[in-house]
């Protein structure tokens, strides 16, 4: 995308500055959690290419036709055993009613996890990325993680974007992916958004900061910032839990920023059933350094 129609989109002078572009964008965002279009008939989609066009992100356009066509190629086999055509299921998926919408979708989840059984696709760092929080493209952040991390043969990035309200099938299809994620996902990192982070925390999602990464402020971390994420886990198994620092404030961090993630704030966490600590806390080192 050209500079001029970048900056026309996101609606800045010429002579923006970077600063201004990631400013733009935040505030833009949150012009944009309402909206499908603005006036000018621009959606979140043309806002996040232009910004990643300012930043120097380049990317695939044609993504989703890609996809589209790998299917027609490699053919997923169990739709193929069942004799039932792809995209047509993947469309009853996405329109169907809201109850059944819900039993498809674990359905289509469990036969992912069978496909990737089968094709011995094994991640050894699974990061989910869940909430208020907006990510326009995975790929690209999960070759970037897989090459700087040595340790990482396969990093796995999910983006499940929860408006918070049941407005349409799609928010009942993201609200139930997220709880399949988290009763049976094993993620090792967590990024999500406030709101999500208190719920989690409590319920025992995660696991302390301190497990993960020693003296903060050798990192960089301010722990004033973080001091609000120290919470209680309230089990109801008759153990008294001490206060925990579960969270980590990245809301303004520039490697997560630079991939196109953008939210009014963003936490990372670590998962208590992550399989991979040691590629938790290697991830952790790399985004905060």
């Amino acid at each position: 995308m050209e500079r001029d129609k970048a900056l026309e989109i996101l609606e800045l002078p010429q002579d923006a500055a970077i600063e201004d572009v990631e400013k733009r964008i935040l505030v833009l965002y949150k012009k944009f959690r309402q909206l499908e279009k603005d006036e000018r008939g621009y959606t979140i989609e043309d806002i996040d290419k232009a910004y990643k066009s300012l930043k120097g992100i380049f990317y695939s356009d044609p993504e989703e036709e890609r996809k589209k066509k790998q299917r027609r190629e490699n053919p997923n086999p169990i739709f193929k055993l069942l004799k039932i055509d792809e995209e047509k299921a993947l469309n009853f998926i996405y329109y169907y009613k809201w109850h059944a919408l819900g039993i498809l979708a674990v359905i289509v989840f469990a036969v992912m996890t069978i496909i990737s059984v089968v094709k011995k696709v094994d991640p050894n760092l699974r990061i989910l990325i869940a909430g208020k929080i907006y990510m326009s493209e995975t790929t690209a952040f999960e070759e970037k993680i897989t090459n700087e991390l040595e340790t990482v043969e396969k990093a796995q990035v999910q983006n499940i974007y929860l408006s918070g309200e049941a407005r349409s099938e799609a928010d009942v299809a993201m609200q139930t992916k997220f709880t399949v994620e988290i009763a049976v996902g094993n993620n090792d990192i967590f990024i999500i958004d406030e709101e999500k982070y208190f719920m989690l925390a409590t319920q025992g999602a995660f696991k302390p900061v301190k497990d993960f990464i020693g003296d903060l402020r050798a990192l960089g971390i301010d722990e004033e910032l973080n001091k609000d994420l120290i919470v209680t886990m309230e089990l109801n198994d008759g153990i008294t839990y001490e206060p925990e620092l579960y969270g980590i404030d990245v809301s303004d961090n520039a490697y997560l920023l630079d991939a196109g993630i953008i939210s009014e704030r963003m936490i990372m966490a670590f998962g208590s059933a992550g399989e991979f600590p040691q590629n938790a806390a290697a991830f952790a080192e790399l985004i905060l350094k």
